[in-house]
């Protein structure tokens, strides 16, 4: 089992964690997360990148840089092989082992693995205007 810490792309302070076997797809890590999350839309809908700078070549992004909120997923890689096993896209036990010790926890130098980005979400709740009345 591979405990992968993930956070949503545009809420500060979302970092969470899901398991999931190294053979397990992309799809299997979408259906997850939003399983996790209790999204009711479905599953196939969400953007998974690797949370490693540089096209996935450079530094874990760390759970501070998600605290302080991130909004943008460039020079960050997509994850869009649903078919690819998460072991093969560099979500394997042995890329995301890395020892932290307690003092880095403290001061959220943890890695975070994947960013998520969430479809957008209509309402069917009316608008309200400045005044609070709602905008028909």
């Amino acid at each position: 089992m591979v405990k992968l810490f993930c956070a949503i792309v545009g809420e500060a302070g979302s970092a969470f964690s899901v398991r999931l076997d190294e053979s397990d797809s992309v799809d299997d890590l979408k259906k997850a997360i939003a399983e996790d999350q209790k999204y009711d839309f479905a599953a196939s809908k969400l953007q998974l990148f690797l949370a490693k700078k540089d096209d996935g070549a450079g530094a874990w992004l760390t759970e501070k840089d998600v605290k302080e909120g991130v909004s943008d997923t460039t020079g960050l890689k997509l994850l869009d092989a649903v078919r690819a096993e998460i072991g093969d896209v560099g979500l394997s036990q042995d890329d995301v082992r890395l020892q932290v010790a307690k003092e880095e926890v403290a001061a959220l130098k943890g890695p975070v693995h994947v960013l998520v980005v969430v479809p957008e979400q209509g309402t069917s709740a009316p608008l309200v205007s400045d005044d609070g009345l709602p905008s028909w």
